[in-house]
């Protein structure tokens, strides 16, 4: 039986990073909010044709292993009984963009997985594929995530607001924007405090409270932009684009490249999407309910 799925992307409405840990992962706190986009997977058992996985990648190429393959190996340890699959993926997005489309892509393996074979993987697990995995795997809509991304609360906000995704033509590393921020912070950066947490929290629901009111946010929260921004001035233009077009909302989507805009009209999300397509610096723009 072939099953053809839709995969889900995220965007980071909040990302503050805290302490470093001794492993030089990050502390984080952060607000992910997910929608189902538009790359797609179809899933096909194989229980006599063929004897192993097979992926299919088509639109995109994608360099090393694949998450969807890690995400197969990890299942099986648990569930034996899960057959060969033929499986095509057809990517849209481009890599180092910051809306988790790879990590969105295992999500939703691991999503068909639990339902159509019963295989649950550990949380532990899950972490270990990536920091966006647990979150795109999961139900819930919006979250809070702490650690390094993989310990989820989850959020009621009532934010009816579509999204334009702008895809600039360079690409951010998550390793190497770790570490021009730290070399930004310097080694005196302070650990994790509860007074940080406080603030952060309120800053949240400042937030997200003029967004589910239909007001004007600006330039949301995040740790990431000014160090992208410094390197790219076509930041000020898009921020420029996003206020002039009526967006309530803007910023990073979480440490990549890719800048998005939020919106409560669909005519004024299509205008903003014609003044960044004549923009030389964009790849492409994705427009999204």
């Amino acid at each position: 039986m072939r099953s053809i799925i839709s995969s889900p992307i995220k965007i980071n409405l909040l990302l503050r990073v805290l302490s470093k840990k001794e492993n030089g992962y990050h502390e984080i706190y952060s607000v992910f909010w997910q929608k189902t986009a538009i790359e797609v997977l179809t899933i096909e058992p194989k229980c006599v044709e063929i004897i192993s996985d097979h992926l299919n990648v088509a639109g995109m190429e994608i360099k090393g292993e694949n998450l969807i393959t890690k995400v197969l190996s990890t299942a099986r340890k648990y569930n034996k009984n899960i057959p060969p699959l033929e499986i095509t993926l057809e990517k849209f997005f481009p890599t180092g963009s910051g809306i988790g489309a790879g990590s969105g892509n295992a999500g939703a393996m691991i999503r068909w997985l639990r339902d159509f074979y019963g295989a649950e993987l550990p949380e532990e697990d899950t972490a270990k594929l990536g920091a966006d995995v647990a979150f795109l795997a999961s139900d819930n809509i919006m979250a809070t995530a702490r650690g390094i991304g993989e310990i989820m609360t989850p959020l009621k906000a009532d934010l009816d607001l579509g999204w334009l995704l702008v895809f600039p033509r360079w690409r951010s590393n998550t390793k190497e924007a770790y570490a021009k921020l730290d070399e930004r912070r310097g080694a005196s950066f302070g650990a994790e405090r509860d007074a940080d947490i406080k603030d952060i929290e309120a800053e949240r629901e400042r937030y997200l409270g003029k967004l589910s009111r239909k007001e004007r946010a600006g330039l949301l929260p995040n740790d990431f932009f000014s160090v992208l921004a410094d390197e790219h001035a076509e930041y000020t233009t898009a921020q420029g684009i996003a206020a002039e077009t009526g967006s309530l909302g803007w910023g990073l989507c979480g440490s990549g490249s890719a800048f998005f805009g939020l919106y409560d009209d669909e005519k004024k999300r299509r205008l903003a999407a014609e003044r960044f397509n004549r923009e030389q610096w964009v790849l492409k723009t994705y427009d999204l309910e």
